[in-house]
């Protein structure tokens, strides 16, 4: 009996992790991207380490992350904020003034390994050049141009359109990068870019004439200001969530919204203050039926970690929230605008009722999409 138990304990572990690992394999081809609710992390690559003395002070004033980029890629996120500056002769991930031990090309090619061997997938990467850490160096510009183009690099990389659908982007990686390396992006370039409470408009340009619009909140200093903080987080949403399902071209539009930032001081301690609140603020707000809808990416601190030292950050909670909300509304899809069809499921009957993370569902709101475990299954092992 123990032993059963031990095995059916094992096997719904896998399954979660192979549903976190490929949960995007649920989701319709012809569903513009942007009506993804997409869970991200917020300097991504503090989850990495620190390198030698540098580990004491980075785990004091600049942890954002317990989780390293493969970990968090196996617990379900697929946004990613990298900040690469030029160390010697090679990129290296900081987090301001800070070295991590993610190198920029390594961490590129890891996130094109895993869309490869998990051909379901797409991840977006927001990038800029942390000047903090290089005193601005004009070799940045080359040096990302040259791994960018490279020849293990450049074919996962998709090109933007606003109009990408998920099926289009399937297998790919999708940068963005707030700061010009090139007359030419290889995903695309973000201009207007800013750090106020409410959001901000941006604008996206791609190769030729594919532009687009970018509403970003990335609202940082919080100190004293958690309540504007947390209205910064819930306007987006309230817009990501209800106007950007209405017809037109309104579903085109990109969201980023950040429950990151820092309370107390620019610390450690600081991050964890603040992602407490503010990644409760966006699971409280899913939590009410009548406000499903896309979220577009959340990039947010401690993702895949509900507790992070003596903080109740809910970064696992909110991953998994995210994820699911996928499930509790009809994205807009380019085909036909047409609706998702909900399955016919007798939930007093039915035992094999699972949300996109390989969880029984006992009870169904009203537009949940359920998912067939068994295909789920079948596809994971065809991959």
């Amino acid at each position: 009996m123990k032993r059963m138990v031990l095995l059916m304990l094992v096997f719904g572990g896998m399954m979660n992790t192979t549903m976190a690992e490929d949960w995007m394999a649920q989701l319709d081809d012809n569903t513009y991207w942007t009506q993804v609710s997409i869970p991200g992390t917020h300097d991504s690559a503090t989850g990495d380490g620190w390198p030698g003395l540098t580990s004491l002070v980075g785990a004091a004033m600049a942890q954002t992350q317990d989780l390293s980029i493969e970990q968090q890629l196996a617990c379900g996120v697929r946004a990613f904020d990298l900040r690469p500056c030029v160390s010697g002769n090679e990129l290296v991930i900081n987090h301001g003034i800070l070295a991590t031990n993610a190198k920029f090309a390594n961490t590129m090619r890891q996130l094109c390994q895993f869309v490869s061997s998990h051909p379901s997938e797409f991840v977006v990467v927001v990038m800029r050049h942390e000047t903090d850490g290089d005193s601005n160096s004009d070799k940045w510009a080359d040096m990302i141009s040259d791994c960018l183009n490279s020849d293990d690099i450049l074919p996962q990389l998709a090109a933007y359109r606003r109009d990408l659908t998920v099926g289009e982007l399937r297998g790919k990686v999708l940068v963005f990068s707030r700061d010009s390396y090139g007359s030419q992006p290889v995903g695309a370039f973000v201009t207007g870019w800013g750090h106020q409470a409410d959001y901000v408009t941006a604008s996206i340009k791609g190769t030729g004439r594919n532009i687009g619009t970018l509403y970003v909140q990335d609202f940082y200093e919080v100190l004293d200001n958690m309540t504007a903080k947390l209205n910064g987080i819930e306007k987006l949403l309230n817009y990501s969530t209800k106007n950007n399902v209405e017809q037109g071209t309104r579903h085109l539009v990109v969201c980023i919204n950040h429950t990151s930032g820092y309370t107390q001081s620019a610390s450690t301690n600081g991050n964890k203050d603040n992602a407490a609140k503010c990644n409760q603020k966006v699971i409280d707000y899913l939590a009410v039926d009548t406000q499903a809808g896309p979220t577009g990416i959340v990039m947010m601190d401690f993702a895949g970690k509900d507790r992070s030292g003596s903080y109740d950050v809910k970064g696992l909670e909110l991953v998994n929230t995210i994820i699911n909300n996928n499930q509790r509304y009809t994205p807009v899809k380019k085909a036909d605008l047409s609706s998702i069809r909900q399955p016919d499921v007798d939930t007093e009957k039915s035992s094999s009722v699972y949300d996109l993370l390989g969880r029984k569902v006992q009870g169904l709101r009203q537009g949940t999409i359920v998912v067939d475990r068994q295909k789920i299954i079948k596809r994971s092992r065809q991959m």
